[in-house]
């Protein structure tokens, strides 16, 4: 009985390294998806972010760069929080922080100075490699008088850098 129970000591052990071994490394995120996903227009969106290795009580900075096909680029960063799960294999982030908006032929957001929210899902394969739904939101908060706000589903690969 005491082999069994230092086995499934080991084996929690092992579970919760690889559940915070992601959090504790750099990583490089590329999402693909569409913007103004509750709008009458929609327009094919990139994003690439970098998360880095430090955080503090769990909050990480991040960086991303975006690019629409209509022209309009975002680019920001802030913070990101990943809720720890018991076995590592889903993980849950929300982010937030300011940024430059840059509209060209894109939606009239209201300001240069736009703030972006998100949520995502991430799904972990094989060597820390992820699989990322994010759903986020762009909006000035209503910092000026014109604050329609945008919303953006994506889809991506976050890899983690060594």
């Amino acid at each position: 009985m005491k082999f069994f129970g230092w086995m499934v000591l080991l084996l929690w052990t092992q579970a919760m390294v690889h559940a915070v071994d992601f959090t504790n490394r750099g990583s490089v995120t590329l999402t693909g998806g569409v913007s103004g996903l509750f709008d009458s227009e929609r327009n094919p969106v990139v994003m690439l972010d970098y998360r880095f290795a430090n955080q503090w009580r769990g909050l990480r900075p991040w960086l991303g760069l975006s690019w629409a096909t209509d022209g309009a680029v975002y680019a920001g960063g802030g913070a990101v929080y990943t809720f720890p799960t018991f076995d590592g294999i889903l993980n849950f982030s929300a982010g937030f922080g300011p940024g430059y908006y840059e509209r060209h032929q894109g939606p009239d957001l209201g300001s240069h100075l736009e703030f972006l929210s998100f949520a995502e899902v991430a799904y972990r394969l094989l060597g820390e490699h992820r699989i990322v739904l994010r759903l986020a939101h762009v909006s000035n908060g209503g910092i000026t008088q014109r604050n329609p706000g945008t919303e953006l589903l994506m889809l991506g690969y976050a890899m983690p850098l060594p």
